[in-house]
């Protein structure tokens, strides 16, 4: 038997090792549970960084563009708060005890307990700088543009590695105090608690003051949602974390005490609500006075202009007939304040170099007199209503226009949507019934504002009232605005414009908004449904008074982009239109056509046009970084969704197409032939970031690119020729 006796003892050991692993494991296991929501936070933070662009692009504008130390100073202290919020809820979490969780009691885990609030405090100014070392990893040039740039980098870099150390420092040493402190008085430092009751004053005072200053934030974000522009989206994402974790880490406590699965009641009373309608506040307004969380109030008349006779009425006023009469045509793609800024951009330069080669005889820039319509997507959308409501007020000179554009689109835009996302929106989803308004109102609110800052009133005011003269006569003063949505369940384009409802469709798969969109939705209102991007703007409800004269509507909206980014479809359906009216008045048409993109890895269709087509054509060549034949093979899972991404941008593709197909030779007058110059934005010099934020030196490098890349002068006085002989006899 003897000789068995090491096989034996062999195995127990085994046996003993693995049991002493299992219990570690349910030990590590047991202690995550009273820290569940900072974990979730944390874990949900970890998947943003790794797998969201726009994410990224935050970090590169907190650590690298953005010229702003306050905001950065914002940024360090959030940091610390949050870390703070993290160790002192999982800390005094450790305290209790809990009757589910044995494991939680075990003395063999009291370092665990001591150092993972440790950890998790340090963890989030290392997550911000893990998430700004990941987008700069993704980001192609990374490279400063300045010494000065780089200077700065590196100082926020060690700025959050600063933080982190001073965090891990308090965190030992007041530990060390309190054990010197229990030592000469014989107390135990911090006590287990029984109950949260015992937790000790100090400890409910915090949690009920977060508790209650969370409440009184939520109320204040509910009325001015613009109070944390001025920190800064990654401040405000880190003020959140902090509530989140402090509230939510709060109730859990007093739940997990009573063995009540707090998060889980939460999570089904929160899809109940959603799949029953009950909390809905993502309401289109029909009217600048309406709520996100009301039905609307039956509408007035129809008094909008007709599309027919505005179109009329603008070739009589400006074409001579039996002459080629140019009319410009703009369709901006979509792509977040980027791709409104680059619009926007592009618009008033050519404004304003063509008022210096022919100056205005009346009120009316030259330009814009001869724009007739322009088509947006999204940020595209909101770059064409910045530039025509800036030429609304007076001086109406392209120069006031680019100062009053920049100045309204240089705002941090997305801090108001986060601080309403996790607010408000957040704590409507518990809710039963409708009582806030939502995000997409916060960002609608923040553009309105940003324009009032300026003089411009326009996007808070309906839409058609651009249109309308003060004795109710249609105003061709103002170029027909065309932007477009994407229905939910149909996924057809929602086209939305000033005019009546069209008594013939000129849209192919599309509907006419004006069917179900009360005469003085607002301006801001139909840019916010064209710019309705995945979950940073909710799909926003459709709906019609009981009574109204206006058709039932059952429609849910969502971005533009969905269909095609591009514009370039309803640009084409508008020229159709356009072209049928001056065939039936004998007025020949010149389109000079402007597609304006801002997506740096675009295919550039121009480049691939046919070489039989001899219509004027014009693009910047950008320095190509991906190659757009480059193929990737994906698996049975993931290959379907990347099909239906990549048909989007197919789609932008064939209508880009067929807009330049559509362009026609005049063989009587070469010189009055169809134009079509393509304004692209190229990768340049510096990051130009994709979201509701950007910087100054963003617009910097937009002027470079479009003084650099494109013979702008040149351009410009061809067009001032252009349209000055249509004004001749």
């Amino acid at each position: 038997m003897a000789e068995h006796d090491p096989p034996t003892s062999v195995t127990q050991n085994a046996r003993l090792a693995w049991l002493n692993i299992v219990d570690w494991l349910i030990i590590v296991l047991d202690h995550g549970k009273p820290i569940r929501v900072s974990l979730l936070v944390l874990a949900f933070a970890g998947i943003v960084i790794s797998n969201v662009d726009q994410a990224n692009e935050l970090f590169l504008i907190a650590m690298w563009v953005d010229p702003s130390s306050t905001r950065y100073l914002f940024l360090l202290a959030t940091a610390a708060l949050a870390g703070l919020a993290l160790w002192y809820t999982a800390h005094q979490a450790y305290r209790l005890t809990y009757p589910r969780w044995p494991a939680l009691q075990n003395p063999r885990a009291a370092t665990l307990r001591q150092w993972i609030p440790r950890v998790l405090g340090i963890l989030m100014p290392l997550l911000v700088l893990f998430g700004y070392l990941m987008a700069l990893r993704s980001t192609p040039h990374a490279v400063c543009a300045t010494s000065a740039q780089c200077l700065r980098r590196d100082e926020r870099t060690a700025g959050l590695l600063i933080v982190a150390a001073a965090m891990i420092v308090f965190f030992i040493g007041r530990q060390r105090l309190l054990q010197a402190n229990a030592e000469r008085t014989g107390a135990a430092a911090e006590p287990r608690a029984t109950s949260i009751a015992t937790l000790g004053t100090t400890p409910l005072s915090v949690f009920l003051a977060v508790l209650i200053l969370n409440v009184l934030i939520t109320v204040l974000v509910a009325f001015q949602p613009r109070q944390f522009d001025g920190m800064g989206s990654l401040a405000v994402l880190l003020i959140t974390c902090s509530f989140f974790c402090m509230s939510g880490g709060f109730l859990c406590m007093i739940a997990d005490r009573r063995g009540v699965p707090l998060l889980s009641l939460l999570m089904v009373v929160s899809v109940l609500l959603h799949a029953l309608h009950l909390n809905d506040n993502h309401h289109v307004r029909q009217y600048p006075a309406m709520t996100t969380h009301q039905q609307p109030a039956p509408p007035p008349p129809d008094h909008r202009p007709d599309f027919d006779a505005y179109a009329k009425a603008w070739l009589q006023s400006r074409c001579t007939p039996q002459r080629a009469c140019p009319v410009i045509m703009v369709s901006a793609e979509g792509g977040g304040l980027r791709a409104a800024a680059w619009t926007a951009t592009v618009l008033t330069q050519f404004t304003k170099l063509i008022d210096q080669a022919e100056p205005p005889a009346g009120t009316e820039p030259l330009f814009e007199r001869y724009l007739f319509a322009g088509s947006g997507v999204s940020g595209g959308s909101l770059g064409l209503a910045s530039y025509v409501a800036a030429l609304r007020v007076a001086p109406q000179t392209g120069l006031s226009a680019q100062n009053r554009t920049e100045n309204m689109l240089d705002h941090d835009f997305l801090a108001p949507v986060m601080a309403n996302a996790w607010f408000i929106d957040f704590t409507q989803r518990w809710l039963p019934g409708a009582l806030f308004n939502d995000r997409g109102r916060a960002l609608s609110h923040a553009w309105e504002q940003a324009a009032q800052e300026q003089g411009v009133n326009a996007l808070a005011q309906p839409f058609a009232a651009l249109y309308e003269n003060d004795d109710g006569d249609v105003s061709t003063n103002t170029p027909a605005l065309f932007f477009n949505s994407t229905t939910v369940g149909q996924g057809w384009r929602f086209v939305q414009h000033p005019f009546r409802p069209f008594a013939r469709s000129p849209w192919t798969t599309a509907y006419d908004a004006a069917h179900w969109l009360d005469p003085r939705v607002p301006l801001s209102e139909v840019v916010l449904n064209s710019a309705r991007f995945t979950y940073l703007s909710p799909a926003g409800t459709l709906q019609t008074a009981g009574n109204s004269a206006l058709p039932p509507a059952s429609f849910q909206l969502v971005d533009g982009g969905y269909f095609e980014n591009s514009g370039a479809t309803t640009l084409f359906e508008v020229m159709q239109r356009l072209r049928s009216i001056a065939d039936v008045q004998q007025q020949p048409l010149q389109f000079i056509v402007l597609h304006i993109s801002n997506d740096p890895s675009l295919h550039d269709f121009v480049d691939a046009h046919d070489p039989a087509q001899t219509v004027p054509l014009y693009s910047a060549a950008c320095p190509r970084t991906l190659s757009t034949t480059e193929q990737r093979s994906y698996g049975e899972a993931t290959a379907p969704l990347v099909a239906l991404l990549d048909t989007r941008d197919a789609r932008g593709e064939y209508a880009r197409a067929a807009l330049l197909a559509s362009l026609h030779i005049n063989a009587t007058e070469p010189g009055r032939s169809d134009v079509l110059w393509h304004m692209r934005l190229c990768p340049g010099n510096y990051l130009l970031p994709l979201g509701w934020t950007i910087s100054p030196p963003v617009f910097e490098e937009m002027h470079r690119q479009l003084n650099t890349d494109y013979p702008m002068a040149d351009m410009a006085t061809w067009l001032a020729e252009q349209l000055k002989q249509a004004k001749e006899p």
